[in-house]
């Protein structure tokens, strides 16, 4: 049971950060085709948000690792 919780805990929380990944990909690239002049603000602000959405991620793998390893 504690292999089943670790492995939805992680699955889920990869898998709803990777669709947010896509969704700033998506916002960042409608951005950039209606307003090119500023790409280079553009591509700033997608690089904090997916790092913000990637940490997300990385707390999701700690939780299942918590739940993995502690009684």
């Amino acid at each position: 049971m504690d292999s089943l919780a670790f492995g939805l805990t992680y699955a889920i929380g990869a898998g709803l950060c990777g669709i947010g990944l896509g969704l700033v990909g998506l916002g960042a690239m409608g951005a950039a085709g209606r307003n090119p002049e500023a790409i280079g603000k553009i591509r700033t602000l997608m690089i904090v948000a997916m790092a913000f959405v990637d940490a997300l991620a990385i707390i999701g793998l700690v939780v299942a690792l918590i739940i993995k390893f502690l009684p």
